[in-house]
């Protein structure tokens, strides 16, 4: 047979494969499905809205699919998340790298895969605030508040970066230098860094004045009167603004707050923390001051009320310190469910039938005898109004707070969400009590004459319209104004002001308004507390001592010991989680929040034993608190006060390693704990002990120890002059 050609041998295989019906009866290999996610790349944000991703197969719109980022189904914190229906949520901080692929899986076909890439960016910043919002010109630390600032964000101050001291998501602070060709408006945005490097789109403003001249000296005393301790950057703030603006600042400032504890807490003590960590570290210094006064006035206490009542309490007292003594102090602690549980005015039932049963005079009664009149009648300068016969005239009888605790009746606590008001409501505390008028008291009511002239309730008026005139009827007693205002002086300034200083404040109570230190504070409104204050710490008894040649010996009061342990802590920019700080006061007698009677720890009338000075805060001062307060000085110098609170003194160590080391220790500690009054014989004595520490590696701390801590014990400055 003759050998076939390779053409031939190719047609003898085509023909085979005819005419066995190669082909007629066999499949080829399906086409593979093809899966396309979209967008196929997006650029986001942090804190950007979720995308939504879809997906095609073969063309055709699809949801059956698994979907994953970096590759994990579903995602998860650090890449992002991803839903069932292709919503993915970018993460809340940058992965690193900042790209994650969304990868999506048929589940009809799992070989058929799409993906597409997300790169992420740095956030927007977005700037709300900056305090303060007022500075005077040279150098201050100011804090922006706001949201999506990330590490490495940078302060833009009038277009010059600046890279902040701190930085947290919601707050930045840094260093600024401004100078007098700045005095105006300055514009303060951020700027976050790249990946997506971008300026706020929002911005705050900050006045810079020319400012005033104020010493160290009397920064720091003004301080000591206004916040809870002086702080090198206060002192700084108060010396380029003034003593006005600086209150006008504090007046403006954000307010602090305190968080609602969980239902099931029993212990006081998360709230005496916030109560520290606010003091220690927000801005509204004197907000605060203001408010843990208005606490010592109007008492509430942890022993009665739990700390679900008490946190309300404190955020009350806060939301009112610079409001006016009448509409917001008055009724809204008259209402407060944890003052009705502590003086019983809560569920205070209308007289019965029968006649030994009255309504609960609790509440009336220290109502006017410790929160607005006091005792006595008084006159515009504090000083007791005498009858023909030189005694002191009685604000109030047995009849009056009879009649005043009938005009309290009908009052429950505030209905929980969902309830539905009853005659005695069970204890809720958010919110202001709620009146059941079919538990008040609708009979007429003697008060206190005004002016010399009868007042009655009318009979047949509801709770609130009773309450109302109530509160009205003790708001115009002459005696409030001198009563409120000596009160506040003593817990601010000094323990004795003066008949005029009294008179001075009293006077601007009742105009509301005041002006001094070239500004105006009030609205013109009996009882506005802004211009109270401003009064209280402008005047001239109160400035008196500024220079410390013209201290009087009188002036001042005693720390008590929660202003002890702020002052201390602030002074030397201690970190602290709180719980050290409220087990110290406790020690010392005065745990925050937790009076032990309506009198709160001390009474403002006390006087100094073996004296005929009113010393208040010395009713807590015996031979063992005494020893208590040494201690703790002791402790927070060469040991700890506990774990939660830390404290760094190398900027006064590296002060003890130059030629003229205990001078320019001393100079600096004088200024910022005493306001440059130190007494030579004190300064002589420490500069003996600084001296006499030995040599070592840690002599230079060891020695600023030694004169902080005699600073700290000793009567000059525990006693604020």
């Amino acid at each position: 047979m003759p050998k076939c050609s390779r053409v031939g041998l190719i047609a003898v295989l085509a023909c085979l494969v005819a005419t066995f019906g190669c082909g007629a009866g066999s499949s080829t290999a399906p086409a593979q499905s093809v899966l396309v996610t979209s967008p196929a790349t997006d650029t986001v944000r942090l804190g950007d809205p979720a995308v939504q991703f879809s997906a095609t197969l073969n063309g055709a719109a699809t949801t059956s699919v698994t979907w994953s980022a970096g590759g994990v189904i579903g995602g998860n914190a650090t890449v992002g998340t991803i839903s069932a229906a292709g919503l993915y949520t970018p993460p809340a901080s940058l992965p690193n790298p900042n790209t994650v692929t969304v990868q999506a899986v048929s589940t009809t076909d799992a070989s058929a895969t799409g993906q597409s890439t997300v790169t992420m960016d740095n956030p927007i910043p977005v700037v709300t605030s900056v305090d303060p919002p007022t500075i005077g010109v040279g150098t201050i630390d100011i804090t922006i508040s706001g949201s999506g600032f990330v590490s490495g964000a940078m302060v833009l101050f009038g277009g010059t970066a600046i890279t902040p001291t701190s930085t947290s998501s919601t707050s930045l602070t840094a260093s600024v230098t401004t100078t007098a060709a700045q005095v105006g408006t300055v514009v303060v945005t951020v700027q976050n860094p790249n990946p997506g490097q971008i300026v706020s789109t929002t911005s705050a403003d900050v006045q810079v004045t020319a400012g005033q001249v104020i010493s160290l000296a009397a920064a720091a005393r003004f301080l000591e009167q206004s916040t809870f301790g002086p702080t090198p950057t206060l002192i700084t703030q108060v010396q380029q603004l003034g003593f006005a603006a600086f209150l006008a600042n504090q007046f403006s400032a954000p307010a602090s707050t305190y968080p609602d504890p969980a239902a099931g807490v029993t212990s006081l003590l998360p709230t005496q923390q916030v109560l520290f960590t606010n003091a220690l570290n927000n801005p509204d210094q004197l907000r605060q001051r203001v408010a843990l006064a208005l606490s010592e006035i109007w008492v509430t206490s942890g022993f009665t009320v739990p700390p679900q009542g008490m946190a309300p309490y404190m955020r009350l007292l806060l939301q009112d310190a610079f409001g006016n003594y009448r509409t917001n102090v008055m009724n809204d602690i008259t209402l407060s469910p944890a003052m009705g549980r502590y003086l019983d005015m809560v569920n205070n039932d209308k007289p019965g039938t029968n006649p030994v049963t009255h309504a609960n005079e609790n509440y009336a009664r220290e109502l006017m005898q410790l929160f607005t009149l006091g005792l006595d009648q008084l006159n515009e300068d504090g000083t007791l109004k005498l009858d023909s016969g030189s005694n002191p005239i009685p604000t109030y009888n047995q009849n009056s707070v009879q009649a005043f605790a009938r005009a309290f009746t009908g009052w429950t606590y505030p209905t929980q969400p969902g309830g539905t008001l009853t005659k005695h409501n069970p204890a809720y505390w958010l919110g202001p009590m709620e009146a059941s008028d079919a538990n008040h008291d609708m009979a007429a009511k003697t008060l206190l004459p005004v002016n010399g002239t009868a007042a009655t309730l009318p009979a047949g008026q509801n709770s609130v319209t009773d309450l109302n005139g109530a509160l009205d009827n003790i708001f115009a007693q002459t005696s409030m104004a001198p009563f409120v205002s000596k009160q506040l002086i003593q817990h601010l300034v000094t323990s004795n002001p003066s008949a005029a200083y009294v008179r001075r404040v009293a006077t601007v109570f009742d105009d509301g308004t005041f002006s001094g230190a070239g500004a105006t504070f009030g609205s013109g409104e009996r009882g506005d507390l802004q211009p109270v204050i401003a009064a209280i710490l402008l005047d001239p008894e109160a400035r008196r001592g500024d220079d410390p040649t013209t201290a009087n010996a009188v002036d001042g009061h005693l720390k008590e010991p929660i202003l002890l342990i702020t002052n201390v802590l602030r002074a030397f920019g201690a970190a602290s989680d709180g719980v050290a700080p409220a087990g110290s006061a406790t020690n010392m007698s005065e745990a925050p929040l937790d009076s032990p009677s309506v009198f709160n720890f001390f009474p403002p009338s006390y006087t100094v034993p073996g004296t005929n000075l009113l010393g208040p805060e010395f009713d807590l001062e015996t031979a063992a608190t005494t020893l208590v307060r040494a201690n703790f000085v002791n402790s927070f110098v060469y040991g700890s006060i506990g774990s939660g609170t830390t404290v760094d003194f190398t900027t006064y160590a590296n002060l003890a390693t130059s030629p003229n080391a205990t001078g320019q220790l001393l100079d600096s500690l004088n200024v910022l704990l005493l306001h440059s009054s130190l007494s030579s014989s004190a300064r002589a004595s420490i500069v003996t002990a600084v001296n006499a520490v030995p040599a070592g590696t840690t002599q230079n701390l060891l020695r600023a120890k030694a004169a902080i801590y005699l600073i700290l014990s000793s009567s000059q400055y525990q006693v604020e002059h």
